[in-house]
């Protein structure tokens, strides 16, 4: 005689729900984390950039240009040592990592006054300072106000040291590939005349 027995019905253990409840909670835990961390650092560059902006504003309103745009760093007598006033740049610099988010509105503030500065403000002065400042150095604005010296050279009537800066830009920023254009444009509209 053959007995029929019922399988007993599965049960999870009570074990198992516990793991991924805890699983779950750690993963959750987890995330909170990493947010919380970005969420203090977003607002830390804020912060910053916000500091650096009312600096760059207070240069740019004292007509001081090139401080407005790269910032300086000054003798503070309150905190007898020295510190680091903005600039527009910094302030762009901040927050060009793509993963920087969200931007704040005043980042295209910053963006707007660079491109006034750089093509209706700057001065010879000022961009031979800053040329000589940042040979040798890494900055993505080295190979603009380079060329823009080249511009302002040209408008002053100086036309060997403009074609010397025209001529040599493709050599030391051949990786720029729309300034490149320009300064070829620029060279080759002077050999013209």
């Amino acid at each position: 005689m053959a007995v029929n027995v019922a399988p007993a019905p599965t049960q999870t253990p009570v074990g198992s729900r516990a793991v991924g409840r805890r699983s779950f909670l750690l993963i959750g835990l987890l995330l909170v984390v990493l947010l919380g961390s970005y969420a203090l650092a977003w607002y830390s560059a804020y912060r910053l950039s916000q500091g650096y902006l009312q600096d760059a504003d207070t240069s740019y309103d004292n007509g001081e240009y090139l401080n407005a745009l790269v910032g300086y760093r000054a003798f503070d007598e309150a905190q007898q040592r020295y510190v680091d006033r903005g600039g527009y740049m910094e302030v762009e610099r901040i927050w060009r990592n793509q993963y920087a988010q969200p931007v704040p509105p005043d980042v295209a503030r910053a963006r707007e006054r660079i491109n006034e500065i750089v093509n209706e403000r700057l001065t010879i002065e000022d961009a031979e300072a800053f040329v000589q400042q940042n040979i040798g150095r890494s900055n993505p604005y080295l190979a603009m106000l380079y060329l823009r010296l080249g511009e302002l050279y040209e408008a002053d009537g100086n036309t060997r040291d403009a074609e010397d800066i025209y001529s040599s830009f493709e050599d030391l920023f051949p990786n720029e590939t729309e300034l490149v254009a320009r300064a070829q444009q620029n060279l080759e509209r002077l050999e013209s005349q």
